[in-house]
């Protein structure tokens, strides 16, 4: 049986303090109390800055306006294959809160690194934390 690739996006988004917007993923879910950048599945005939917007409104309550992509990233994740999207964005309207229950949490970059994220974040974070024009 074919393995059906699953597209996910992923907004990084960094405040005036050079903090950046991340998520902890709710207790019972897959890859659970792990940090990650806010985001989601793409559904059919969306683009990604379209499942983007969707997906950060859903989850955090805030508008974005989608950027530029900066780097994606590829695993298998419970025996399917899984692309990873990340995107530069900026909230453009709205406070974000965890509107699924989730923690958010404005983290400095100087932070990052000590996160613990699921595999397909970790190069990403280790690039932002390490390069300040990133992000």
């Amino acid at each position: 049986m074919a393995n059906k690739l699953r597209l996910v996006v992923a907004a990084v988004m960094a405040d005036e303090r050079d903090r950046f917007l991340l998520a902890r993923r709710r207790p019972g879910s897959h890859l659970e109390g792990l940090w990650e950048f806010p985001g989601g599945a793409m559904e059919e005939g969306e683009t990604p800055a379209e499942a983007l917007v969707r997906e950060v409104e859903e989850e955090l309550g805030v508008r974005v306006a989608v950027g530029e992509p900066l780097t994606f990233a590829w695993h298998r994740d419970e025996g399917r294959d899984v692309l990873l999207l990340f995107f530069s964005a900026r909230i453009v309207s709205g406070h974000p809160h965890g509107r699924e229950g989730q923690e958010i949490r404005w983290v400095p970059r100087a932070q990052l690194a000590a996160l613990a994220v699921p595999p397909a974040d970790q190069a990403l974070l280790r690039a932002l934390a390490q390069d300040p024009t990133r992000g």
